[in-house]
């Protein structure tokens, strides 16, 4: 809160003090004249400070309430209501500014007004907006400014506001996903392991051995037969996929709606409604900063394309640590559910060192592991020109060059590190499922 005079209160302050002074010396004849406009200036200046105090009160105890849809899909426009309750019996005048998240777009009306807010009622201000980039946003604090009638003085009130409002990937990346998906399965049909199991590819016919499901009995065998006989079939691969999913400063920076994690989250939202529609299981750790990896265990199913995009749309940045992959890792497998061979994907810009040893227990683990990298000047060096243009190429240059080592070290190891750009993200990763679904999976 701030009580504060403004320029036009100085110089009237001011001027009493030399009017008063003046009258008091008698430097010109007048003194009379000016010592009263002296006095009269000046108590001029302390009503006007006095009634600004009386109306800071009230604005102190005005009630302010945001409403707004606290998530909605990218590409949304949401519409945002303010109000003002005021409770006491003095009428307000203020400048309220509504301070709204930093990748959202201003769409209709004005998030700045000039709101009466009437003795014993309320006022509102609305506008709505549009968000440029995925994740969870905050809004700033509201500010609200009364001055008296002069301009003399004025006083700010901020409210702090802490919310926030959650952005999922689109429902296109959804539809993408789940075609991709039929597509495949039209053209490509439902791949099968050489292993034998619960499908419907046959396989062989054996005799029947107690235990065995009674549903798999072949009567046209068995009549020939004279045993019972039972018919095996192949099993129809079903993955096992972890996303490990890098939420550090980094993965943010670009010009907005384009940075490495927008498309990052909207690749993991159509793999994960791609890999649901194919039957398989999914699961997503976010690695980041000083907290722990927060992990979303594997399962299958709608709700669990529903899980993932809710934290998707909440994801908050963090700072950058050493150790965060390691710590990934662990969590992934103490929390995952992580049964089997399990595909792990692990997407990160590798700005930082990457920890290739606690990939190399996944490797150890028999987990088939593969770094997916979207490379940062894919990403970040639109619109650049001139000098901008050639730094940025020489310090590309320099990453690119430390790219190369660590997929030298990576490959040592076992693990494929595949860069991509805004346009392959989606296909690399459906391209190297459907290998490991190729070779029997899990």
């Amino acid at each position: 809160m701030v009580f504060k005079r403004t320029p036009r209160g100085n110089t009237v302050l001011l001027l009493s003090a030399v009017f008063i002074t003046l009258g008091l010396v008698a430097v010109l004849g007048s003194t009379l004249a000016l010592l009263l406009a002296g006095i009269g200036l000046f108590l001029y200046y302390y009503v006007s400070k006095l009634v600004l105090q009386i109306k800071t009160k009230a604005l102190d105890l005005l009630e302010v309430r945001r409403a707004y849809t606290k998530r909605i899909a990218e590409g949304s426009e949401v519409e945002v209501t303010v109000s003002f309750v005021n409770r006491t019996f003095i009428r307000l005048n203020a400048e309220v500014v509504d301070p709204y998240p930093p990748l959202f777009r201003l769409k209709v009306g004005s998030n700045a007004v000039v709101l009466a807010i009437p003795a014993k009622g309320y006022s509102r201000m609305v506008y709505a907006m549009t968000p440029t980039s995925v994740g969870s946003h905050p809004f700033g604090a509201v500010s609200l400014v009364t001055r008296d009638i002069a301009g003399l003085f004025y006083y700010e009130r901020r409210i702090p506001a802490p919310d926030f409002i959650d952005v999922t990937p689109s429902g296109e990346e959804i539809a993408r996903g789940a075609l991709t998906a039929m597509m495949i399965s039209a053209y490509g049909g439902s791949i099968t392991s050489r292993r034998k199991g619960e499908g419907m590819d046959f396989a062989d016919i054996r005799k029947y051995e107690p235990g065995d499901p009674f549903k798999r009995i072949e009567w046209s065998a068995t009549a020939r037969t004279g045993e019972l006989m039972l018919k095996e079939t192949h099993a129809e691969t079903q993955l096992n996929v972890m996303l490990l999913l890098d939420i550090t400063e980094t993965m943010a920076y670009g010009e907005a709606g384009v940075t490495k994690l927008d498309y990052a989250a909207r690749a993991v939202t159509s793999l994960v409604a791609y890999l649901t529609r194919r039957g398989d299981l999914v699961g997503l750790t976010l690695i980041g900063g000083k907290e722990s990896a927060e992990v979303i265990p594997i399962a299958k199913g709608r709700l669990q394309t529903t899980r993932i995009m809710s934290r998707l749309s909440s994801v908050r940045t963090t700072p950058s640590q050493t150790q965060k992959l390691s710590m990934g890792v662990k969590r992934s497998l103490a929390l995952g559910r992580v049964k089997g061979r399990t595909l792990f994907f692990v997407i990160t810009d590798m700005e930082s060192e990457v920890d290739l040893a606690a990939l190399k227990q996944l490797v150890g683990m028999k987990h088939e592991v593969i770094v997916i990298s979207p490379f940062t000047p894919l990403f970040e060096a639109h619109g650049l020109t001139g000098l901008d243009k050639t730094i940025y190429s020489i310090n590309a240059t320099y990453q690119w060059r430390t790219r190369k080592r660590i997929v030298r070290e990576a490959a040592k190891l076992g693990i494929r590190v595949l860069d991509v750009g805004p346009s392959d993200f989606f296909p690399k990763l459906v391209a190297r499922v459907e290998e490991m679904r190729r070779r029997g999976g899990s």
